[in-house]
This record gives structure tokens, sequence and C-alpha cells, in this order.
């Protein structure tokens, strides 16, 4: 693969604009779906057995209610044996055929299975003996001719690099050049962003000096604009306080991170769990933070919000339009109040609320509302206490600028307040913003009187991202109307 020269971004202190790069496709959804096609197949045979046997020995009724068993049951066995062979690793991409050998394998194990419980359980198929192992060669047939298939089709986008994750290195020694060797010499699945490193000395870089993409503040801007899956910090051992200060002010990315394994593990943030250790060709890598929202991920929380945003927007379509006229009857000024905030990777988006103060500020310093603050109207306090001042953040959610669970954004001076008060706090922009998240139901909801009271609610707002689930999601979800909409804090 080759490395891309982002000469495009300037100097380090000027803003980065969208640099060249990859579309990406994740490995884990590819081989899923891969998993999900040999599942289809062994229905598919199933399906065309019963359609041939129908015909000739009056297969309907209860019959087909156990052929559906029966069906069911060797589609789940297939699959249960395809993946302990390996078949469903992410490493096979592109190469997914399976051998004749294998496939009999499978198709024996399934059929030798379903007959053992049948027998076992003292089931009697009321239908043809020869129904399953017909209905297992078809399945077995449509299995491989679409293996065959799905590897072409994988083939070409591996080719084209639509597998390859875009990584960047950071230290320019002989660690980062034995990377580029490896990566250039292809069939890593990594496509090299660039090498990046401060310290520029012709005496740390030896013979075979490798090209500069930049600096550290380079490196975060492309970081930013989602041109990086991971960033690998290549530095010798002896650097072991500068590796920590580097991955410190690389972690609010949403990235993977990686280190050389020759650092000692308490260099490494006590608060994660355990490391992974990993390889890039010849260089041993120590995995000290995984990629947040990975995989099916993104596509399972925007199905989310927009299978159960878009239904909420339109329930409360009514109760927004009498709010919206409140609002003009009880004071003067517009109906919604728009602030700029962060949101994904630092991303600057235009939230929308119901107005609920008489005085808008827009400018550089914008003051949390306060218990018995003269600013809120009289119907703002009540929508601030029941939070109907959010509902037109459905149209964020919907947009795709905010998710329905997420930390909540905040004002772009408090996010620069908080920055640079608390260590981590710049973590909470590794995924969407919400409209509800696990701080609130837990009480973290409002006006935050000290910094210790934001500490905890960025804790919080981090946890939830490194534990993300779509159960988790549900969960804060259901909560939110007891637990989320009203707090002490919420003025």
């Amino acid at each position: 693969m080759s490395i891309t020269a982002y000469s495009d971004y300037g100097t380090d202190d000027a803003p980065a604009g969208p640099g060249p790069t990859r579309a990406r496709w994740s490995r884990r959804v590819a081989i899923d779906v891969v998993a999900g096609i040999d599942t289809l197949s062994f229905l598919a045979g199933s399906a065309l057995a019963t359609l041939l046997h129908r015909g000739a020995y009056g297969f309907a009724g209860n019959h087909l209610y156990a052929a559906l068993e029966t069906c069911l049951m060797s589609a789940a066995v297939g699959h249960f044996v395809l993946r302990q062979m390996g078949q469903y690793e992410e490493q096979r991409i592109p190469k997914v055929t399976l051998g004749i050998g294998e496939l009999l394998l499978v198709l024996f194990l399934v059929f030798a299975t379903v007959q053992s419980v049948s027998f076992t359980l003292g089931a009697v198929q009321p239908f043809p003996r020869g129904w399953q192992p017909a209905a297992l060669a078809i399945g077995g047939a449509i299995l491989l001719t679409m293996r065959f298939a799905v590897r072409a089709f994988l083939a070409r986008c591996a080719r084209a690099g639509l597998f390859d994750s875009n990584v960047a290195v950071y230290g320019a020694g002989r660690i980062a050049r034995k990377i580029v060797d490896h990566v250039e010499a292809g069939g890593s699945g990594l496509h090299l962003v660039g090498v990046f490193d401060d310290r520029t000395d012709p005496f740390r870089i030896e013979n075979d000096p490798v090209p500069l993409a930049g600096g550290l503040a380079k490196l975060i801007a492309i970081g930013r604009d989602d041109c990086l899956d991971e960033i690998i910090i290549a530095l010798p051992q002896a650097a072991d306080r500068r590796i920590a200060d580097i991955a410190g002010w690389l972690e609010h990315l949403p990235v993977r991170i990686r280190i050389c394994t020759h650092v000692a593990s308490d260099l490494v943030d006590a608060r994660v769990p355990s490391h992974k250790v990993s390889s890039v060709g010849p260089v041993g890598l120590l995995d000290v933070k995984a990629k947040p929202m990975a995989d099916w991920a993104p596509l399972l929380k925007r199905l989310e919000d927009i299978v159960i945003g878009v239904p909420a927007l339109i329930v409360f379509a009514p109760v927004m339009l009498l709010i919206a006229a409140a609002i003009k009857l009880d004071s003067p000024g517009p109906v919604l109040f728009r602030q700029k905030r962060h949101g994904l990777n630092h991303r600057v988006i235009v939230v929308r609320k119901f107005r609920s103060m008489r005085v808008m500020e827009p400018g550089a310093e914008v003051t949390q509302a306060t218990r018995n603050d003269p600013r809120v109207t009289r119907l703002g306090r009540f929508l601030r206490r029941s939070s109907l001042d959010e509902l037109p953040q459905l149209i964020n959610i919907i947009g795709g600028t905010m998710s329905l669970v997420g930390p909540r954004p905040h004002a772009l001076v408090h996010n620069e307040h908080y920055g640079e008060m608390l260590e981590r706090y710049a973590n909470r922009h590794q995924v969407k913003p919400g409209l509800t998240g696990w701080a609130q139901v837990n009480g973290f909801r409002g006006e935050t009187q000290t910094p210790d009271d934001m500490r905890q609610r960025v804790e919080y707002d981090l946890h939830y991202i490194d534990t993300w689930s779509l159960l988790s999601d549900l969960k804060i979800l259901a909560l939110t109307p007891f637990r989320g909409f009203t707090s002490k804090n919420a003025y």
C-alpha cells in the first residue's frame, strides 16, 4: 500500500482541511454478512426441498411445521459448525471460499446432529425420509455457489483498499521504518496515512529517513477529520515519559491507539482494565485503546435513532406546536434558541431548543441557568424542569448530528473552560452527543456548581462510551422519563 502525503494541511498550527483518504469497510461487518448468507443458504435449501416433495407426497399442514423446525435446527447447527471451523474470523477477508471437503464435513455434522437430537427427543418426522438429505444437498450447493460469488466481490473490494485501516505512525525512528516497510510490502490490510514526529534531528533518523507528514498538531487535525482508524506510537523505550504524554494527547480522538510492547504497562492509564498484544509485521504492539463505536455499532446506533426518533417526532409534533404558540404568547422573541456546540469528533453543530429565557447569550461568555434565575421566563421554568425545551433536538437526531443517547452537548465556551480544567473532558466527543445520557439518568443534569460535579458527569459519560451496547441505550431511554427528565439542578 502507499503512503498518503498530507502537504495540503499546511503548517501544524493551521486548521486542517479535508485530506485524501479512503472509504473504509468493517471486516467484522463483512464477515457477519457472509455468515448471514450461509444461514440463508441452508434455509433456501430446505425451502426448495419442501417444494420438490410437496407435490409428490402431499407435503403440507403439520408436515410443513415439522419441516420448519428441522430447517431452523439445520441452519443453527450449520452456523455453529462453520464458526467453530474458523470460517467467520476477520482475517479470512477476502478469502472466504469453502472447500469441498470442508463443506461435506459440515453437511455430515449437520445431518448427524439433527438426527441425533430428533432420536433423543423421540421426534418422528412426519415427512419423507429423503427430505432432509435433499435439503442439505441443495443448501450446500447454494452455499458453495454463494461463497464463490462473495469471494470474487470481496476480492475486488480488497484490491480497492476498502478493508484497509487508515493508520498513522508517531515517531520517525527505526521502529517506524519497519512499519513503513511492512505496509509497503502489501497484504497488511493497512493504508499508511503518514509518519509524524516533532523531533527531526538528523542523528535520530540514521541512514534511512522516513518521510514526515507533520507533527503532533497536524496528526490531531487529521484525526479530527475522520481520516484515521488507528495511531501507532513508535518511539524508543527510553522515551517512556514522552510516550505517556503523546498517548494522553491522542486519547480524545475516536481512533484505536497502539504503542510498542517494550513500554512497561505502568505507563498506560490505570483506568484501562486490560491490554491486548498485537503486531504490524515484525513490530510488536500493545493496544491501549480501542476505537469506540466500531463495526456494527454505528449502523445499530443510527438505526436506533431513526426507528425511535422519527415516531417520537411525529408523536410530539402536536405538543411542540402548542409549546411554540405558548412561547410566543408568554414573552417576545423567537420560538427556537439555536446554539453552537461540539458534536462528534469536536465538529461544531447547531443545537435547537425551545427558548426558555428572555436573554440570549451567543457571545464569548455563557452563564449556566441557576435557581430562581431572572432570565428564565414563566413558561421556560416549566419547560426546563420537564426537559420539554429539548424536544426540537429530535430534528438534530434525525438529521444525524446528535443521537438519542450520548453525552449531553455543552456550549463551546464551557467546553473550552472544562477542557482546560479536566484532563479527560475532551474524550466525551468520541461519539455523537445525545438527547439523554448515562450521566443524566444518574442525577447529573442541569447546573454544575463545582468542577467536581462536572468531573463526575464526565466519568459517567466515558463509562457509557467504553461499555456501549444497544441494550444499554434502551435501558437509558427507559429510565429517562423517570430519572432523566427531573432533577433538583434543572432550573
